[in-house]
């Protein structure tokens, strides 16, 4: 039976082994060692239309020198994307990994981890790459399950009822979309609202 599991999850993995390789090759992690063929190699494999080969090698060679200047830098390249995503008046989530060591004293150290999305955002920030961009943008869309799916069922569920039959398509749309992409509470919802006079005149 374990056996029979086993091959049924290693089928699903061996059929898309080249897109997870050609995907991973796009992460902070990896970023120094990038090459050319790796790009082309992702580029064959999605099939995203509307790049230009040469403009996108150009960029790549910008990305590429951009990068150096940024790890020469004295200032971490955690703390320059924080920066960055601080001055964008987005929530910086600091990832923190605590791991233990061998000491007896079982001291603590703490790895600050650059989020590569949010690292591409600063990448462009500091780089006029429209093609490289529309690579990464399709790369980071790709779901890594159909998790999110499935949450937008359970929240239409609810939003969807006996009792609340007489919504428009347009409304339940517009609904579900603040539900799943809004980090904000009900106080702040409701103070954004009271404070933003374009979307009282639109509610009106």
């Amino acid at each position: 039976f374990l056996r029979a599991i086993i091959c049924y999850i290693d089928s699903y993995f061996d059929q898309n082994v080249t897109l997870y390789q050609t995907i991973s090759y796009f992460g902070f992690q990896n970023i120094e060692s990038l090459t050319w063929n790796q790009v082309i190699r992702c580029v064959d494999l999605l099939k995203i239309k509307g790049l230009n080969d040469d403009c996108l090698f150009d960029e790549f060679t910008n990305i590429k020198s951009t990068l150096k200047i940024i790890l020469q830098q004295r200032i971490s390249v955690f703390d320059q994307v924080q920066t960055f995503i601080n001055k964008q008046g987005d929530i910086a989530v600091t990832n923190e990994c605590k791991e233990e060591t061998n000491d007896d004293d079982a001291d603590h150290s703490e790895n600050r981890i650059v989020r590569s999305d949010q690292f591409w955002m600063y990448m462009f920030s500091l780089t006029q790459s429209p093609n490289f961009k529309k690579l990464v943008c399709f790369l980071y869309s790709l779901p890594c399950s159909n998790a999110y799916v499935e949450s937008a069922f359970s929240q239409l569920k609810y939003l969807c009822n006996d009792k609340r039959n007489c919504m428009t398509i347009d409304l339940l749309s517009a609904e579900l979309k603040i539900r799943l992409n809004s980090s904000l509470s009900c106080i702040e919802m409701y103070k954004h609202v009271l404070s933003n006079q374009d979307l009282l005149k639109a509610i009106k």
